[in-house]
C-alpha cells in the first residue's frame, strides 16, 4: 500500500503554489504614541470600521486609517503613552508576529531601526521589516527608509508629516504581491510630496544609491521611486541584489517556509542519516521548482539545495576528527554530524521589470 509523499514535501508544494497570494496577505504593525488609552497594549483590526475613534487622537486615528487604502489582511496597532520610551513598545512587539512595522513618532524612528536589526539577527525562521522616515543611518536589508518631510493628500488643507504617512506605506508593502514591485507604485491619495532634498548636486538617483525610498512628483501623479531598502554595504552574504525590496520579500518568504516545515515536520521525526537528509533536500528542491513555475524564482536557473560538504567536514574537524580532512565528498556526506543537517542552496530570485534599454537604429 502506498503511503505517498512525506508530509513536509506536501507542505512545501502547497507553500510554493500559494507564494504569490500569501505575499498579498502580510501583516502590518503600526505603533502609535497616544494618551487616549493610558495602559500600553495592542489590538488587531481586519477592517477600517473596526478601529474605534474613541481609542486614539484624531491624528493617530487618521494615520491608522490610511492602512485601508489598499486591501489588507490584518493590521496590528500597538499603543503606548506619549511619555513612554520605545522600550515599552518593544516589549509589546516581542509578543507579536507581523511582516512590516512602523512607528508614528519622529523621535522613535532610530530606535525602531536598532530594534529591528537586532531582532532579525536573533530570529532564524522569520524576518521583520521596519518602514521608517528620515533616519540618518540604517544600512540594513530589513529597513526601508523614506525621504522627505511631508506629503500632501488630495483634498487636504495642511501637509501630512511623513511619519504620519508611514502606515500607508507599511500597509502597501505588507500586501504587495510577489509578482510586482513597489517601484512606480502610484499613490492616488497624494497630489504632491516634499522633494526639496533633490538638487543638482544630489539628484534622485544618488539618493536611491544611498538607500532611500523616494516618493516622486511625476506628471502622472505621485509615484514611489525605485523599491530599495537601506542596504548599502555589500558582502558575500549581503549582496547588491538584496538592496531590492522585491528580492528580500521573496527571500524572507523562502526562509520562513523552509524553517516552518523543517520545525513542524522534520525535527525529531527522522534519524539523522544520509537517506533522510536527501529526503528533505528533495522536498526543498521540489519547492524551488514550483517557485520557478510561480515566477518567484527564475525557472531557467538551476535552483538547488544540497549538503554543505565543507561545513559538515569542518564540524568534524572542530571536535578533533583530523581524518575528516582527507575524506572525499561522498564520505563527508555519509558521515552526518550529531543532530545537525548542513545544507547550502543556490537560487536566483526573479526581479521585476524596472529598466528599459532600447537601441533604435535609423536607416
Amino acid at each position: 500500500m502506498s503511503i505517498g509523499l512525506p508530509t513536509f514535501e506536501i507542505d512545501f508544494i502547497q507553500k510554493a503554489v500559494t507564494a504569490i497570494t500569501r505575499s498579498e496577505r502580510g501583516i502590518a504593525c503600526i505603533v502609535v504614541y497616544d494618551d487616549t488609552v493610558t495602559d500600553p497594549g495592542y489590538a488587531t483590526y481586519k477592517y477600517a470600521a473596526d478601529v474605534p475613534k474613541t481609542s486614539f487622537t484624531e491624528a493617530n486615528y487618521n494615520a491608522i486609517q490610511k492602512c485601508w487604502l489598499v486591501s489588507v489582511n490584518k493590521v496590528i496597532v500597538v499603543h503606548v503613552p506619549t511619555a513612554a520610551e520605545f522600550a515599552t513598545a518593544q516589549a509589546i512587539l516581542e509578543k507579536l508576529s507581523y511582516n512590516y512595522v512602523c512607528v508614528v513618532n519622529s523621535e522613535a524612528q532610530a530606535a525602531l531601526v536598532s530594534y529591528i536589526i537586532s531582532k532579525n539577527n536573533q530570529s532564524k525562521g522569520k524576518k521583520y521589516v521596519a518602514v521608517v522616515a528620515n533616519v540618518t543611518t540604517a544600512d540594513s536589508k530589513y529597513v526601508i527608509n523614506l525621504k522627505g518631510d511631508w506629503v500632501h493628500e488630495v483634498g487636504a488643507g495642511e501637509n501630512t508629516p511623513m511619519v504620519n504617512y508611514l502606515p500607508r506605506m507599511t500597509s502597501i508593502l505588507a500586501n504587495l504581491p510577489l509578482n510586482r514591485s513597489i517601484t512606480y507604485y502610484e499613490l492616488e491619495d497624494l497630489d504632491k510630496v516634499d522633494d526639496s532634498y533633490i538638487t543638482i548636486e544630489n539628484d534622485a538617483d544618488s539618493w536611491v544609491d544611498k538607500g532611500w525610498l523616494l516618493l516622486l512628483n511625476d506628471e502622472d501623479g505621485v509615484l514611489v521611486g525605485r523599491g530599495v531598502n537601506t542596504l548599502t554595504t555589500f558582502t558575500s552574504t549581503d549582496t547588491e541584489d538584496m538592496r531590492k525590496i522585491i528580492i528580500m520579500e521573496a527571500l524572507n518568504l523562502i526562509v520562513e517556509d523552509i524553517y516552518k516545515v523543517f520545525k513542524a515536520n522534520y525535527v525529531g521525526k527522522y534519524k539523522n542519516y544520509l537517506d533522510n537528509q536527501y529526503l528533505f533536500i528533495s522536498a526543498i528542491n521540489t519547492y524551488f521548482r514550483n517557485l520557478g513555475t510561480e515566477e518567484v524564482l527564475d525557472p531557467e536557473f538551476n535552483n538547488l539545495a544540497q549538503i554543505d560538504v565543507e561545513s559538515q567536514r569542518n564540524a568534524w574537524l572542530g571536535i578533533g576528527k583530523t581524518a575528516a580532512a582527507d575524506w572525499d565528498e561522498d564520505t563527508v556526506k555519509k558521515m552526518t554530524f550529531k543532530s545537525y543537517v548542513f545544507l547550502a542552496g543556490d537560487i536566483k530570485v526573479l526581479d521585476a521589470v524596472e529598466d528599459l534599454k532600447f537601441a533604435i537604429t535609423l536607416e
